[in-house]
């Protein structure tokens, strides 16, 4: 009897912890402490649920005292597995294709190059390849950002850099922007805070220009025990998606998961939509460029107000050799209307 209680209390407590693990937006738990990292790998933790049903189903066939017990785990394992699979079909595991742009629509590129590991010519070479109005670039210092415009202006095309660094001396704790001159005259915003330990900007057009405010985001990572310094970084962003024209990309060391709570639907952020979910790619990773995209977490994001649209979204898998550990995410927006 006692044998049989602790086998049903095992199972059930491990189907709670997994079904938080699939949906901890349930209890609010999107952001707590040690299930913001269980939720971040949705690919993953797949791949391990099933291997370890199968695991358990083989051994249940060998002893068979325990047969029973272990395939109520092994199901459990299976429904979790599926349950998150249902999930990350939901969000797209890619369509990558991005349209010709239109005189209108605007291109985002965001690349965390891991403290100016990425060459300038290569960083160029993407915006110029795809033709980037907006070129967002965390852990990129400002002196690397101009080596990439004065690369870019060599090809006829001309950007403005904007640069923010929290320490001297050290890339990763740098933020760049480049902005293309076609997009009208910009300056950087002061007296608006930052997030913490690695640094975020935000750049306005001048006044007049209809044209979007942009926001180069940096937040921390939820490593911490209890990621106060990460949520308080997620709540800076969202407050800089409050405005009616508002572009914001970058490393959020966030998944959309992450953001449900912080605005009016799922993978949004105050009134900006996320342009991974918005396009059905939502399920691709883009850190670390070590595991496959689909296993690995989708953290890197292109976000805007509803006055644009998105006509396509494409995380650049091609780049995995360029020198960061992070893949460039590309997305293409028109105005919407």
């Amino acid at each position: 009897m006692l044998r049989r209680f602790v086998a049903t209390l095992v199972v059930l407590v491990l189907a709670a912890g997994l079904a938080i693990v699939a949906w901890p937006q349930v209890l609010d738990l999107q952001r707590a402490p040690v299930a913001a990292l269980a939720v971040s790998f949705r690919g993953a933790a797949v791949l391990a649920a099933v291997g370890v049903a199968v695991v358990l189903t083989a051994v249940g066939l060998v002893v068979h005292r325990i047969r029973r017990f272990l395939g109520v785990v092994s199901l459990v394992l299976i429904g979790f597995a599926v349950a998150v699979t249902g999930v990350l079909l939901s969000r797209g595991i890619g369509a990558p294709d991005v349209p010709v742009a239109e005189r209108y629509d605007l291109t985002v590129l965001s690349w965390n190059t891991l403290g100016d590991s990425v060459p300038a010519q290569t960083i160029a070479a993407a915006a110029r390849d795809n033709r980037a109005t907006v070129v967002t670039l965390p852990e990129t210092t400002g002196d690397r950002a101009r080596q990439v415009a004065a690369a870019l202006e060599r090809d006829g095309l001309r950007y403005r850099v904007f640069s923010s660094s929290q320490q001297a001396g050290v890339p990763a704790r740098s933020t760049s922007l480049l902005v293309r001159d076609s997009l009208g005259d910009y300056r950087q915003v002061e007296g608006v805070g930052d997030t913490h330990s690695v640094p975020s900007l935000v750049v306005e057009p001048a006044a007049g220009q209809n044209a979007p405010r942009i926001v180069a985001v940096h937040t921390l990572a939820p490593y911490a025990l209890d990621p106060v310094g990460w949520r308080a970084d997620l709540r800076w962003a969202a407050a800089r998606c409050s405005g009616r024209n508002v572009l914001m990309a970058g490393d959020f060391n966030a998944t959309v998961d992450h953001l449900a709570g912080l605005g009016r639907g799922t993978g949004q952020l105050s009134t900006c939509r996320d342009g991974a979910l918005a396009t059905r790619n939502a399920a691709v990773g883009t850190w670390p460029t070590s595991m496959p995209a689909l296993i690995g977490t989708p953290i890197d994001h292109v976000l805007a107000t509803p006055n644009w649209r998105f006509t396509g979204f494409r995380v650049l898998a091609d780049e995995d050799a360029a020198g960061s550990d992070h893949r460039p995410v590309l997305a293409r927006l028109r105005p919407a209307g």
